[in-house]
């Protein structure tokens, strides 16, 4: 009886909410006043007593302000530093213009010597209230890397051990007119952010928030 009014009254997750329970992990379906019930991801119903969850951590995943992102890209081995300090400045431009990215706290930066590849970290945070529109924006941001780096001339190291590069000569002579000797590192972000900003303003549209996702 304690517990079930410790779970009334606390309110600890509400209807709706993604919690995880032990090795318990659903949305929390119907919250009575001796169990509460969850629906798992495997659409199976389990039935928790409240008394249990009095004593047992409950991890609110809906409550989260921030949904955490953290990935490697490998670059090829004959990527120049001036084009590293460009593309990881110009991944910074492009979580900055971002409108569901976090702004105060994210990392891009050069992180390791692979095998085969020099790896870039990329850190950040989204500012999306459910899962659907995390993925969404996902798709959009990786996207927009992937332009960035064609922009740049860029290239992403594949797990190999041969690689035959063949490139178009006027895409060469085009990239290289971006990128001049001994650039400065400033210099280097400074391409990196203007090819960013173009990109982003193609896309996205600077300054739209883009609407919701709507399913048929």
């Amino acid at each position: 009886l304690l517990g079930s009014v410790t779970v009334l009254l606390d309110r600890p997750f509400s209807i709706g909410d993604w919690i995880v329970v032990g090795d318990v992990e659903g949305t929390v379906e119907d919250v009575g006043f001796r169990s509460t019930r969850i629906r798992t991801f495997y659409n199976s119903l389990i039935t928790l007593p409240n008394g249990l969850l009095t004593n047992t951590k409950i991890d609110n995943m809906g409550e989260r302000r921030y949904r955490r992102m953290k990935t490697m890209l490998n670059l090829t081995y004959d990527t120049s530093p001036e084009k590293i300090d460009a593309f990881c400045e110009g991944v910074r431009a492009l979580i900055r213009l971002h409108p569901y990215m976090r702004k105060d706290y994210y990392e891009v930066y050069f992180n390791a010597y692979n095998s085969a590849s020099l790896d870039i970290l990329i850190y950040v945070f989204w500012a999306t209230p459910d899962w659907n529109m995390e993925l969404r924006e996902r798709h959009r941001f990786l996207l927009d890397i992937l332009r960035l780096s064609k922009q740049l001339g860029v290239e992403f190291a594949y797990p190999t051990q041969t690689l035959y590069l063949k490139q178009n000569p006027d895409e060469v002579e085009a990239v290289a007119e971006l990128f001049k000797p001994s650039m400065t590192e400033a210099e280097s972000f400074a391409v990196g952010q203007k090819e960013a900003e173009a990109i982003f303003d193609v896309t996205l549209g600077k300054g739209v928030i883009p609407g919701p996702v709507k399913f048929p």
